[in-house]
C-alpha cells in the first residue's frame, strides 16, 4: 500500500507539472515554435551540454574525494555513472536520484550504502550554504528587480509560499529540534544500544556518521571547496551561454542570467520531475521583466530546459543501464 501511495503522488506531482507546463504553452503554435527553433545557434547549445558534462565529472571527483575520505575506495568512472544515474533518477522520481546513485555504487565498489548516504548528505550542505551565498549576493543587487517581479500581477502569492525558507525563525526552529535530538540521543545512547531491535539501526547510523565525517578528513579541503565554487558556476554558465543561441535573449546581462538561474532554482523546490512547469514559469517571468516578449521567454525557457535535462536523461539512462550490468563486489576495505 505504502508503494502504491508513493507512486501515486509521484504521478499527481508529475501530472501537476505537466498541467503547468500545458498552461503556459498552450497558445504558442507550432508553426511559431518550429520557426525560432529553426534560427537557433546550435553552437551555444554545444557548449552549455560540454559545461555541463565537465560539471558532473566535477561533482563526481568531489563526491569521489569524500568517499575516499571516508576510508573507502572507488572507481571515479563508475562514481560518474552513478551521479548520471542521480540526474536520470531525479528527473522521474523526484528526490530518488541520491537514494539511487548511492545504490548502484554500495553495489558495484562495495562501500557500505549508509557512508555513501553519509557523503551525499555533506555534499548537499554544502550545495545549499553556496546557493544560500549565490542568493544573498543576487538580492543584494538586484532588490529592485525582485520588488518588481512579486509585484507583478499574479505573483502576489508568491513570495508568501516562500518566505518561510528566508524566515531567521523557520533556521532557529529547525536548528533547536536538530539539536535537541541529537542531545537526547547522545545522552541516552547506551540504554538504546542495548535494545537489540535498536542495534542494526545504531551499525547504520555509525556507517552514516563515517560518511558524515568524511569533511573534517579531506586531505585537500581547498580542492574540495574550489570543486564545489565551479559547480555552481558551470551550474549558471550553462543557462547563460544558451542565451546566445536565441536572438531575444542574446543581449540580457550576466544580472539577468543569475537572476533567472535563481529564480529557477526557487521553482526546483517544487516536488515536480525536473521542475517542468514551475521552472519555466519562473524563467520566462523573469526574462519578461528584463524586456524578453512573453512568447520569446516561453521558447528560450523551452530550449534550455528541454536540451539541458534531454542530455541528462540519454546519459543518465547510458549510466543505469551500465551500473545495472556491472557485477556486485565485496565490501571496498576501510583504509582506517
Amino acid at each position: 500500500m505504502k508503494k502504491l501511495l508513493n507512486v501515486l503522488k509521484y504521478l499527481l506531482f508529475l501530472a501537476i507539472g505537466l498541467l503547468v507546463f500545458y498552461y503556459i504553452y498552450r497558445e504558442i503554435e507550432l508553426k511559431t515554435l518550429a520557426e525560432h527553433i529553426s534560427n537557433i545557434r546550435w553552437g551555444w547549445i554545444v557548449l552549455s551540454l560540454t559545461i555541463g558534462l565537465l560539471c558532473h565529472i566535477c561533482r563526481a571527483m568531489r563526491w569521489d574525494m569524500l568517499i575516499r575520505s571516508a576510508g573507502y575506495t572507488t572507481s571515479l568512472f563508475r562514481t560518474f555513472w552513478s551521479v548520471m544515474a542521480m540526474y536520470f533518477t531525479n528527473l522521474i522520481i523526484p528526490r530518488g536520484g541520491e537514494i539511487v546513485r548511492c545504490t548502484t555504487l554500495a553495489r558495484t565498489d562495495g562501500v557500505p550504502f549508509a557512508v555513501l548516504l553519509g557523503t551525499v548528505v555533506v555534499e548537499r550542505t554544502v550545495d545549499m550554504i553556496l546557493m544560500i551565498v549565490i542568493a544573498a549576493v543576487m538580492v543584494l543587487f538586484q532588490l529592485d528587480f525582485l520588488k518588481t517581479f512579486f509585484e507583478a500581477p499574479g505573483h502576489e502569492t508568491m513570495l508568501d509560499k516562500i518566505a518561510f525558507l528566508f524566515s531567521p525563525w523557520f533556521w532557529i526552529a529547525s536548528a533547536i529540534i536538530g539539536i535537541g535530538a541529537i542531545v537526547l540521543l547522545w545522552k541516552f545512547r547506551h540504554r538504546i544500544a542495548q535494545i537489540k531491535l535498536f542495534q542494526p539501526i545504531i551499525g547504520l547510523i555509525m556507517k552514516f556518521w563515517d560518511g558524515l565525517k568524511s569533511i573534517a578528513r579531506l586531505e585537500h579541503p581547498w580542492i574540495f571547496v574550489g570543486q564545489s565554487v565551479f559547480i555552481y558556476l558551470a551550474y549558471f554558465l550553462m543557462l547563460y551561454v544558451t542565451f546566445f543561441c536565441f536572438e531575444p535573449t542574446t543581449g540580457l546581462s550576466l544580472g539577468a542570467a543569475l537572476t533567472a538561474f535563481i529564480m529557477g532554482g526557487l521553482a526546483m523546490l517544487a516536488p515536480v520531475q525536473g521542475g517542468i512547469g514551475p521552472w519555466h514559469f519562473m524563467v520566462f517571468e523573469t526574462l519578461a521583466l528584463y524586456g524578453v516578449p512573453v512568447t520569446d521567454g516561453k521558447i528560450f525557457a523551452l530550449i534550455s530546459h528541454s536540451t539541458t535535462n534531454g542530455f541528462c536523461l540519454i546519459v543518465g539512462a547510458i549510466g543505469l543501464i551500465y551500473l545495472t550490468l556491472v557485477g556486485k563486489k565485496k565490501t571496498s576495505p576501510s583504509a582506517e
